[in-house]
């Protein structure tokens, strides 16, 4: 029987994030950025450039021995990932021990699950960057500045990983294409206050902050290889209780309450 693993599961989070730290420990990194390259001799891989391995995204087997393939012709933020994602495959065993689940009565996508949450636990570790998220406000330009092997999407990401009702949404040239909550409800549409905040940043390609029915909007541009993006971060205003005997399924009722809120005032403002 297949065991089903809930793409967003403390249990998984927690372990992955005890795996991903311990690497980091023994690699002596102590502080961002993560070279995914710092990792590898850590497990015995050596790192292999050239564009004549077409499989760079993958490890193989060169001159008879286990190697981690790179193109150099690659962006440095897909050669990290792609790194750290055959680093997570390669460490996924030890997150199954953890949680104690058979990784044959599992299915392939639910294994490529747990080495992509590793990848992104190695880029962003969990302890790291939820201190550094509180400090900087969730700023995403920031963050990157600390966190400059990780990619502005992956960053904006984790950002739903912080105890607080989030929001977030990614446009490319003017189309919104990725839109995600922590909650367990569907997004809603773009609430107006959201599309007056990205108005003001496709225009100008400065941040821009605006609060209106009950959440807070940030949005940043990031152009990169002649792509315009905007990154959007919404969250609540109201504060969630975060008190120790408030346990997981209070939390996401009061995520959903807060969530229902916010389509409720969408219906209400009407779309822009």
């Amino acid at each position: 029987m297949a065991v089903a693993l809930r793409e967003v599961s403390n249990v998984w989070q927690q372990a992955c994030s005890e795996v991903a730290a311990e690497l980091l420990r023994e690699c002596g990194i102590v502080a961002p950025p993560v070279d995914a390259r710092d990792l590898v001799p850590c497990l015995g891989l050596p790192v292999l450039r050239g564009g004549e391995h077409s499989g760079w995204r993958r490890t193989g087997r060169i001159g008879g021995h286990e190697s981690a393939l790179v193109r150099p012709d690659e962006g440095i933020e897909r050669n990290q990932w792609a790194l750290a994602r055959e680093i997570g495959d390669c460490l996924a065993w030890q997150v199954f021990d953890l949680v104690e689940v058979d990784p044959r009565e599992t299915s392939n996508r639910q294994r490529e699950q747990v080495a992509n949450l590793l990848a992104s636990c190695l880029l962003l570790p969990e302890e790291w960057f939820e201190r550094d998220a509180a400090v900087l406000d969730g700023d995403v330009l920031e963050l990157k500045r600390m966190y400059s092997t990780a990619s502005h999407e992956l960053i904006l990401m984790n950002l739903l990983k912080l105890r607080r009702l989030t929001l977030v949404s990614v446009f490319v040239q003017g189309e919104l294409v990725q839109r995600r909550g922590n909650g367990q409800l569907t997004p809603p549409s773009l609430l107006p206050v959201e599309r007056q905040a990205w108005s003001i940043v496709r225009a100008s390609g400065r941040p821009s902050e605006a609060s209106a029915e009950g959440v807070r909007v940030q949005c940043w541009s990031v152009t990169e290889g002649g792509w315009q993006r905007e990154l959007m971060r919404t969250t609540a205003l109201v504060d969630i209780d975060e008190t120790p005997s408030a346990d997981d399924d209070e939390m996401r009722v009061q995520w959903d309450d807060l969530q229902y809120e916010m389509i409720d005032a969408e219906r209400v403002g009407g779309k822009a």
